[in-house]
């Protein structure tokens, strides 16, 4: 083999979710690379998706332009998914519901550092996609 890499499990990423949300920005730029760095290492097609609150959700714009911004400039496949928030639902459920509804191979979570007990007790969002997801998890912490 060459110095390129070889990847086994490439056949198995071809599409992945990566909620985001409007969150500090240096998280936020640590899930788009490792999203974007799946993208160019599997071929995956990477769909962003953000769960809006309500209709009219302020940072579905911004967030969007800097997810796309950043997509295009690494040459990966990509597209952005809004859902909003139904009533009694939360931002899990509604990934959870995603990766129901659509076929994906992976979805990639940030977490905000909870884990264990803790994790329960702050209603996790990573942790309960993970538990619910029919597919592989991967949270970055």
């Amino acid at each position: 083999m060459g110095d390129e890499p070889f990847y086994e499990l490439a056949y198995k990423f071809r599409r992945i979710l990566v909620p985001v949300s409007p969150m500090n920005p240096a998280r936020l730029r640590e899930l788009l690379n490792v999203a974007v760095d799946f993208g160019e290492r599997y071929g995956a097609d990477i769909v962003f998706l953000y769960v809006a609150s309500s209709e009219n959700d302020p940072a579905v714009d911004q967030l969007r332009k800097s997810v796309e911004e950043f997509a295009s400039k690494k040459g990966v496949k990509h597209s952005f998914k809004v859902r909003k928030m139904g009533e009694g639902e939360t931002i899990a459920s509604e990934i959870v519901k995603e990766l129901s509804e659509n076929t994906y191979d992976m979805v990639i979570l940030l977490s905000r550092g909870y884990y264990g007990a803790s994790a329960l007790l702050y209603n996790s969002t990573s942790i309960a996609v993970a538990l619910a997801a029919n597919t592989s998890v991967l949270i970055l912490r």
